[in-house]
């Protein structure tokens, strides 16, 4: 590598060229500021050089004379080493292979904790898979996926579904040892299943939550905390209510103090299994502190009279679709959003549905500033002082 002063660019703000030659004696070039800058950079090529040469240098002679012979061979075949590994696991494999249909019975036997709807759509999914083309796990290829997604005139949206819930059958199928690899990972929804468009999302209007919240606190005070912790901060309704299988959210849950005000999610009511801390805003604050049921009985009947009462009409989800909503217009923290929600680093649930601009800054500054008027505590008169 050679660094040296291009007097060509004297006038321009990078004139210091740093020049090298790569393992197949192509040339390269990269301008910098300053000397200093220019010495210290290592081209990554050079760096891959230098640490995958050692790695191959401390392989025996008989090993590396194998390796250059395979991937030769695989090249003039169009497939590269890792996958004639891969396939000759596949099919050397010590464990059992098993039908598509004995497997699914055995993932979903095995699976505890899930929402029914999750593992209603799993075990629909996959057993309609199973029934197309019951093949040993072993056989499945992309090309079985690819067909099996793509049957009838299913939107993409659907087809994403299939590939998704495909995906997590696959994994599970590895973990057993039934497959080596999940040749879902080998497609790309976008580009082979088709774009899904951005979901219209039904979220409350601003004049909608203060009603909604004001008829809360004059007719059913109690279901206070239950609104808050859903509206205020986006906590899944079951995680709230809690399941046959896993326990609700209370009290216990969340830590006010001089330093912090949030509230924790535990694992064990979390519906992806991993606990997640959401910030309690001043007007959250402000609701909580009126007391309250946490987890109130009878959620549906109360909540739909309180709806009724305030004359909002209600849709699946739409507490936590009104929480992103404002979050996302009042505070422009995308990745803040997705830890509170409980989203994965990956997700484009945050893209396709909250980002559409729909409720004004306007709107969003009164939602997160509404705060109950001349309200006492319910349980503690106390802490309203």
């Amino acid at each position: 590598m050679k660094v040296t002063f291009d007097k060509a660019k004297s006038d321009k703000p990078k004139p210091w060229r740093v020049s090298w030659q790569d393992v197949n004696k192509r040339q390269h070039r990269k301008f910098f500021a300053t000397r200093e800058e220019a010495e210290a950079y290592e081209p990554e090529s050079v760096v891959d050089a230098a640490k995958y040469g050692a790695d191959f240098a401390s392989l025996n002679q008989r090993d590396r004379q194998a390796a250059v012979l395979a991937i030769t061979e695989s090249h003039k075949h169009s497939f590269n080493l890792m996958e004639a590994v891969q396939f000759y696991i596949q099919h050397h494999n010590s464990t059992e292979d098993i039908l598509a249909s004995v497997a699914v019975e055995e993932m979903m036997e095995s699976r505890k904790g899930y929402r029914k709807t999750t593992e209603r759509r799993l075990r629909g999914t996959c057993e309609a898979f199973a029934a197309y083309e019951d093949l040993p796990m072993r056989e499945y290829t992309r090309a079985d996926i690819m067909e099996f997604c793509q049957l009838g005139e299913l939107e993409a949206s659907s087809r994403h579904g299939n590939h998704t819930r495909l995906g997590t059958f696959f994994n599970w199928a590895m973990r057993r040892g039934y497959v080596s690899a999940n040749p879902c990972q080998k497609i790309k929804k976008k580009a082979d299943l088709g774009v899904v468009p951005p979901r219209s999302i039904t979220f409350f209007k601003y004049d909608e939550v203060e009603r909604l919240m004001n008829t809360a606190l004059e007719t059913d005070p109690g279901m206070i905390p239950y609104l808050t912790l859903a509206i205020f901060c986006g906590i899944r309704p079951h995680e709230l209510s809690g399941t046959e299988d896993k326990p609700p959210v209370t009290w216990d849950d969340i830590l006010i103090d001089e330093d912090i005000a949030e509230v924790n999610v535990p694992s064990t009511s979390s519906k992806t299994r991993e606990p997640r801390q959401i910030e309690l805003n001043d007007n959250a604050l402000e609701w909580l502190k009126l007391g309250g049921d946490l987890p109130p009985k009878n959620i549906r009947n109360r909540r739909d009279a309180i709806a009724r009462k305030a004359n909002v009409k209600w849709s699946e989800d739409i507490m936590r679709h009104t929480f992103a909503s404002y979050h996302c217009r009042m505070f422009r923290s995308p990745e803040r959003l997705k830890l509170e929600m409980g989203h994965s680093e990956n997700s484009k649930i945050l893209e396709n549905h909250y980002r559409s601009g729909r409720c004004t800054l306007k709107d969003a500054r009164k939602f997160w500033t509404l705060v109950p008027s001349g309200a006492q505590n319910i349980l503690n008169p106390a802490l309203s002082a």
